[in-house]
């Protein structure tokens, strides 16, 4: 399952299916897994706020990554997430990711910008698979930007270290422009939201991993197509599609996910007990302007 080396590269931080038990469901992993392999996805990623990752145990999320690697065929890419500040302790959870089949692991910033350097100092030249950065430093804020988890200089510098694949930006478009000048060009720079894609191209990005591509990745492949080639005013309407739905969506979080997965007729699209559902209401809002933006059929 090699890594892909021509851009754009869409990939989906994956939800996580649970059965009427509150348990991961595998099977229905699988089946998702097997409709989005009918998709433009490049590459899956386990361990991540859209999969509600605070709701599952290190070894469901290695079992949850075991499915996946048997599911995906050999043009994808499997990624684990990981979100820890202890170098030892990040260094055993990659170890145990590459050994389910994992390709790749994201890690965010560690949130101490003062050791955020010799951090990964540590970790790259140990770690079994490349990295992708991620900025994002709060992760539970869905869609808004946090305070910066490092200045635009140290994570140019880290950027720069062997054994990074790419950088995932956080929302905010100003301070990512300033990272852009300082990330290489030989590492990936992917957008972190479908509403903001089409801007993410003016400041330099190549690709995406965002909730969005659970549900609609062939709009963001084609938004990030259009933008690479400046083509702007042709990806605009289709953008703004995508930031409508992703309006209604995204201040529910993963349930507002996998509401969405669920009028697109995916499995296991209920949230993690004591997590509610998105209320009737907002579903019916929800439904409303997927069909206006043509990703539901009228």
């Amino acid at each position: 399952m090699p890594i892909p080396e021509v851009d754009p590269i869409v990939t989906v931080p994956m939800i996580t299916p649970f059965d009427d038990r509150d348990q991961v469901d595998h099977a229905a992993i699988a089946r998702n897994v097997e409709r989005w392999l009918k998709t433009p996805l490049s590459g899956f990623i386990v361990g991540t706020q859209s999969g509600e990752e605070w709701f599952l145990s290190e070894n469901e999320k290695l079992e949850i990554a075991r499915t996946v690697s048997q599911s995906i065929d050999e043009c994808r890419f499997l990624i684990g997430g990981i979100d820890c500040p202890s170098v030892t302790e990040t260094l055993r959870r990659a170890d145990a990711f590459a050994a389910v089949g994992a390709e790749m692991v994201r890690v965010r910033l560690p949130r101490n910008e003062a050791v955020v350097e010799s951090y990964f100092e540590q970790v790259l030249p140990r770690c079994p698979v490349p990295v992708l950065l991620m900025h994002q430093c709060d992760p539970e804020r869905f869609g808004a930007a946090a305070d910066p988890g490092a200045s635009p200089e140290v994570i140019g510098r880290v950027c720069q270290m062997d054994g990074i694949f790419g950088y995932v930006t956080d929302h905010d478009i100003r301070f990512e422009a300033q990272v852009r000048h300082f990330v290489p060009r030989r590492c990936r720079f992917w957008i972190c939201n479908g509403s903001i894609v089409l801007p993410g191209t003016l400041i330099g990005c190549n690709g995406t991993t965002t909730a969005f591509s659970n549900v609609w990745p062939e709009a963001l492949l084609e938004v990030l197509q259009l933008g690479m080639a400046g083509r702007y005013d042709e990806a605009q309407e289709l953008q703004d599609k995508v930031r409508r739905i992703d309006a209604v969506m995204l201040p529910y979080r993963a349930t507002g996910i996998k509401a969405a997965l669920n009028l697109l007729g995916f499995d296991g699209t209920h949230p993690r007990s004591p997590t509610p559902r998105m209320p009737d209401a907002e579903v019916i809002r929800l439904e409303a302007v997927m069909r206006e933006t043509g990703l539901l059929g009228s």
